[in-house]
C-alpha cells in the first residue's frame, strides 16, 4: 500500500446538520433525543444479523477538517463504505465510515449512549469497492493491518507475529479508501503466496523470510486476502524495516556500482527515497541507468571483451573506439567481442 497510506482530514465528533456546528459527544447524545439518531453512530443491538447491514439508513458523513465547521450534511456519492461494529456478527453499536475518510481518534466519536467507540469494534461489514486499514493507536500509529473483506469476528487477527493482542479490542483509527482495481479479495494458492512473501522480503528487508514471518504473512495473504501490494507495505511498516540504517545502504550501494562514496545529494535523496520504500535492486538499478553508471557498465564490458579475446586490459584509443561505437551504434558486448576477433592482433596470438 502502501507507497505509505495517504492521509486523510479526520471526521469531526459529531456534526447537527441543522445548524453545522461541532458537538461534543454529550451534546450529541442530547441532539439525538430530540431529533434522530446521531448520523456517526446508529443503535444496532439485537438485530438479525443479515439485516443489520442494511438497518443503517443514514451514511457516514465526509471526512472533514475539526476546525472547519459544516454548513451541511455532506453524503458520499460513492455507495463504498465501512461498517463498523461492536460485537461479532455484526451486531451491536455500529459506526458507518465512508470512502476516502479516515478517523484519527476514536475516543472522540462516541455510540448513541456517549460511549466512544475506542478499542470496542469487533466486526466490520464492507459495503461496495473500499478497503480499510486500522490502527493501533490514535493518529494512525502503532500496529496496522488492511481489512479487504467483510470480517465476522476481528479478534481471528493478531497485532503481529510475536503479538497475542487481536484486533476486536485495539482499534483507535482508522481509514477508508476506495480499493484498487481489480479483485478485492485476492485468492492465492499457498505455494504462490509462499513465492511472493519471499520476494518481498527479499526486496524489502534484504533477507530470506523468518519461520514466524512467514506463517505471519501467509496467513494475511490466504485468509484475509491480501494482495501482494498490501503485503509488501506491511513489511515496509515493519520495526525492522524502519530501524534500518538507509545511509549505511546508499553508501554500499554506490560503492558497489559507482566504486566511490555518494555526493551529499544522492546520499539525501537516495536514503529518503529507501525510507519510503525503494528496493535495494532498485536503487542498485537506478544507479546503473544514470550517466556514470552507464559509462562505467560500458567501460567494463569493453574491458571484460580485451581480456576474454586479446588477453589484455584495453588501450586508451581502443577503449575510447568502443565506447564510441556503443554510443553512436549501439554496439553491445558481443559485437565488441566479433570485432576484436577479427583484428590483426587476435590472429597473431599463440594458440594453444
Amino acid at each position: 500500500m502502501i507507497s505509505p497510506l495517504r492521509a486523510c482530514n479526520p471526521i469531526v465528533p459529531g456534526t447537527d446538520t441543522t445548524t453545522g456546528c461541532v458537538l461534543s459527544c454529550t451534546d450529541r447524545v442530547a441532539l439525538s433525543r430530540k431529533r434522530a439518531p446521531p448520523i456517526a453512530a446508529t443503535r444496532l443491538s439485537r438485530v438479525n444479523p443479515k439485516a443489520a447491514a442494511f438497518a443503517t439508513t443514514l451514511p457516514a458523513l465526509r471526512a472533514q477538517p475539526a476546525s472547519t465547521p459544516l454548513a451541511h450534511a455532506q453524503h458520499p456519492r460513492s455507495a463504498g463504505r465501512a461498517i463498523f461494529f461492536t460485537e461479532r456478527d455484526y451486531r451491536g453499536d455500529s459506526l458507518v465510515v465512508g470512502d476516502t475518510a479516515a478517523i484519527e481518534n476514536l475516543e472522540l466519536i462516541c455510540d448513541s449512549r456517549s460511549r466512544p467507540f475506542n478499542d470496542r469494534f469487533r466486526s466490520v461489514r464492507i459495503d461496495g469497492p473500499v478497503r480499510v486499514a486500522v490502527f493501533e493507536h490514535s493518529q494512525f500509529r502503532g500496529a496496522s493491518t488492511w481489512i479487504n473483506r467483510t470480517t465476522p469476528d476481528l479478534g481471528a487477527y493478531s497485532l503481529g507475529q510475536q503479538n497475542k493482542i487481536t484486533w476486536d479490542r485495539a482499534i483507535s483509527s482508522l481509514q477508508v479508501e476506495p480499493a484498487p482495481s481489480g479483485p478485492l479479495f485476492s485468492d492465492w494458492k499457498a505455494r504462490d503466496a509462499e513465492r511472493a512473501i519471499r520476494a518481498a522480503y527479499r526486496d524489502v528487508l534484504n533477507r530470506d523470510p523468518d519461520p514466524e514471518g512467514a506463517r505471519f504473512y501467509l496467513g494475511r495473504l490466504l485468509d484475509a486476502g491480501w494482495s501482494e501490494n498490501q503485503l509488501r507495505d506491511a513489511i515496509r511498516r515493519s520495526g525492522e524495516f524502519r530501524s534500518r540504517d538507509f545511509e549505511a545502504i546508499v553508501r554500499r550501494i554506490y560503492r558497489e556500482v559507482f566504486s566511490r562514496d555518494p555526493d551529499a545529494s544522492g546520499l539525501a535523496a537516495y536514503t529518503r527515497a529507501l525510507s519510503r520504500g525503494q528496493t535495494e535492486a532498485e536503487l542498485r538499478a537506478e544507479l546503473r541507468r544514470s550517466r556514470e553508471g552507464d559509462a562505467l557498465s560500458v567501460t567494463a564490458a569493453i574491458s571484460r571483451a580485451y581480456r576474454d579475446v586479446l588477453k589484455r586490459d584495453p588501450d586508451p584509443i581502443g577503449l575510447e573506439n568502443y565506447r564510441r561505437l556503443v554510443r553512436d551504434k549501439a554496439w553491445d558486448e558481443p559485437h565488441i567481442r566479433e570485432d576484436l576477433r577479427s583484428s590483426e592482433e587476435y590472429r597473431r596470438l599463440p594458440r594453444p
